[in-house]
């Protein structure tokens, strides 16, 4: 029968060995992450999502991450929205050292295929943190609605823009 001290040495045993650098990027290779979003048409060209926005069924977006130097894509990923307008990525790995974003590639509607590219909206993208070393507790990141924009607004936009209190001039 091991004494008390023969197993606390096998322990401190153990833990040293998980805390080597083979056994990290094991842990880290292991790791996967759930990335879900939506994405949308915005009828009004308000360039946010409102009551009028609508659901986008087979967009496509893509996950990129980047290192610290230019040019440097550790990691890129591409999925298509359902029904729904709601996408789902598999994402292998822990990326705590990259700077991960989704972005809109291709739109599902020829009548809604404009990127928004002015005012804040210029190249909108959704950053997300994918590292075990972020607070959260799940694996399950959600990220910011994107969405495509008609080339001219729809005329029920009118009363949005009156209920929000929005001169369309100023869009």
């Amino acid at each position: 029968m091991a004494s008390a001290t023969q197993i606390a040495i096998l322990f401190a045993g153990a833990l040293c060995l998980l805390s080597l650098p083979g056994g990290a990027q094991s842990n880290a290779a292991a790791t996967k992450f759930s990335v879900e979003g939506d994405v949308y048409c915005e009828v009004c060209r308000t360039n946010f999502i409102n009551k009028l926005s609508q659901p986008m069924a087979g967009a496509t977006v893509r996950l990129q991450c980047k290192g610290e130097t230019e040019g440097n894509i550790t990691y890129s990923l591409e999925g298509i929205t359902d029904d729904k307008g709601q996408y789902h990525l598999t994402v292998e790995g822990d990326h705590g050292e990259d700077e991960c974003e989704i972005t809109l590639v291709r739109s599902s509607r020829p009548d809604c295929n404009v990127v928004p590219d002015e005012g804040w909206a210029t190249k909108p993208t959704s950053r997300i943190t994918l590292t075990k070393n972020s607070g959260f507790h799940d694996n399950t990141r959600k990220a910011n609605p994107l969405g495509f924009t008609k080339k001219k607004a729809d005329p029920q936009c009118a009363q949005l823009f009156k209920e929000l209190e929005i001169n369309p001039e100023e869009l």
